[in-house]
């Protein structure tokens, strides 16, 4: 009978000990999966974060960079059209006003004075038109990367030293034509032309830089 006994209960303490050790294992095994589990849902949540950043990131500054062209192609627009609508008539009546008085040094002092004036009003509604664009656009500089913002700077600088240069030579231009200096007006335009091949290379290699600094969020 003690060995029957004996017998069985060594079986139960085996059963048990096993028991407990496999419930041991199992409760284990379950903490580990949880802890994967876990570690998988933080994993996600930041990739998913990471994720939403990026494309946050990318559609905040695409869409800043083609306002900006936008902006950009609208300045030129408008001022073609001011070329055509308001510039030329002031050249035509500056001519007529002063080819119909030339050797009167009193009427081509008056044509010139008003193709100034004229031309002034012009250059200051350009001026207002060319800060509210840098205004509007001034945000942008906030998020670029600094390829892009050294390209940015590059193309503000050589926009105002071209309108600067304009508005100089709008000033000029009637004294010039009277003084028979076309020498000065020449000088001017070619620097003109420099200015605007300037601007073309520097739009080119700014689109480029863009391209680049998108592909890398």
């Amino acid at each position: 009978m003690e060995i029957i006994l004996s017998i069985i209960g060594g079986f139960l303490i085996g059963y048990f000990t096993s028991y407990f050790n496999e419930k041991g294992k199992n409760k284990a095994a379950i903490e580990d999966t949880q802890q994967l589990t876990e570690e998988r849902e933080k994993v996600t949540s930041k990739y998913n974060l990471d994720s939403t950043r990026r494309k946050i990131q990318y559609e905040t500054k695409s869409s800043a960079y083609m306002k900006y062209f936008n902006l950009l192609d609208e300045q030129s627009q408008i001022g073609n059209i001011e070329a055509q609508e308001e510039f030329l008539p002031i050249i035509a009546k500056f001519n007529t006003d002063y080819l119909s008085n030339i050797g009167n040094t009193k009427k081509e002092a008056s044509a010139a004075a008003e193709f100034s004036n004229s031309t002034q009003k012009l250059m200051l509604k350009s001026q207002e038109r060319y800060h509210k664009f840098k205004n509007e656009t001034n945000a942008l500089k906030l998020i670029a990367g600094e390829s892009v913002l050294y390209y940015l700077n590059e193309m503000d600088r050589v926009s105002q030293l071209s309108f600067d240069v304009s508005a100089q030579m709008m000033k000029d231009m009637g004294k010039n034509i009277i003084a028979k200096d076309l020498s000065a007006l020449n000088t001017q335009k070619d620097y003109l032309e420099d200015l605007a091949k300037q601007t073309n290379e520097l739009k080119e290699k700014l689109v480029n830089e863009i391209r680049q600094e998108l592909s890398e969020i």
